[in-house]
């Protein structure tokens, strides 16, 4: 029986869920990976000022595409009404700001836009905040301008001006945002929910914005976390028709500035240690994933 929470980065935390379970014992061999990663990685540019850790990671997760898809509303932040228009003009008025030239304009922008993403990932109960502004007809981009504190917006103008030096020019044709695999795209088929953050010229993308413990000595060295190398993993064999064409996995650290890649094959046969078939490894998660689900 297929055991799952329900979406991919709940397996990966869990080991008792048949994903979660499969990528720990069939890829345990990360410390290569990890060392290369810290040996590669640069020092600390941005660090934090005191904003919420895990909304400054949903909000610099938009950047990259709102960058070079200027014209299209995030799809979680649409997804939380749908069929609204007046909060879907409103999501466009907020799209328009966070590609004004003012990088302070940018920032409230997309912390704006960043609450609506929270809100369709937590659902009402959790995070009733927009959704009660929305049925209540106050939800404005004028008002969403105001919502992120003077931190959040120092933190976000810098990290976006170094993902535009240090990502953006690294990205190739066709480059696809929040890619879904043939095992999470919603509908009959659906195993899991999950979603990537982008695939660029058949480079698989994770943007993370996490800061590093500090050293002894005060520094904050990168670190690259195991589950981080199984998520990279677990998006390429999810992908079980190749219709993304994956070739390379990567991590672009926001913090940091730093974009590290490797080859797919290199990754997959230094973790487990032997010769992987990526095509068998796809059908053997296809397979898994196709029994009776049982939701832990």
């Amino acid at each position: 029986m297929y055991r799952t929470r329900g979406t991919f980065s709940q397996d990966l935390k869990d080991a008792n869920t048949t994903l979660g379970a499969h990528l720990r014992l069939t890829f345990p061999n990360l410390k290569p990976i990890q060392a290369d990663y810290k040996a590669r990685a640069d020092a600390l540019t941005v660090d934090s000022q005191g904003a919420s850790p895990t909304m400054i990671g949903t909000a610099i997760d938009l950047v990259p595409r709102l960058i070079a898809e200027p014209e299209e509303l995030p799809d979680s932040a649409a997804q939380l009404f749908p069929f609204n228009s007046d909060y879907h003009e409103e999501l466009g008025s907020l799209v328009a700001l966070a590609n004004n030239p003012d990088r302070e304009t940018q920032a409230r922008a997309v912390w704006g836009l960043a609450l609506c993403v929270s809100a369709f990932r937590a659902g009402a109960g959790i995070a009733p905040r927009i959704p009660e502004l929305v049925q209540a007809h106050e939800f404005a981009a004028s008002r969403m301008m105001t919502e992120a504190p003077p931190e959040a917006v120092a933190e976000l103008s810098a990290l976006r001006e170094l993902l535009e030096s240090r990502l953006m020019p690294r990205l190739e044709p066709p480059t696809v945002f929040g890619p879904r695999f043939d095992l999470s795209r919603p509908g009959e088929g659906q195993r899991i929910a999950a979603e990537a953050d982008m695939i660029s010229g058949g480079m698989l993308i994770d943007v993370k914005s996490n800061l590093a413990p500090k050293t002894k000595a005060g520094a904050r060295p990168d670190v690259l976390k195991p589950e981080h190398i199984h998520q990279l993993l677990g998006y390429a064999l999810l992908d079980n028709s190749d219709v993304y064409g994956i070739q390379r996995l990567a991590i672009y650290s926001a913090r940091y500035g730093s974009l590290i890649d490797w080859p797919l094959n290199l990754v997959a046969e230094t973790t487990a240690g032997r010769a992987v078939d990526i095509t068998a490894e796809r059908e053997r998660v296809w397979d898994m994933m196709q029994d009776k689900i049982e939701i832990v």
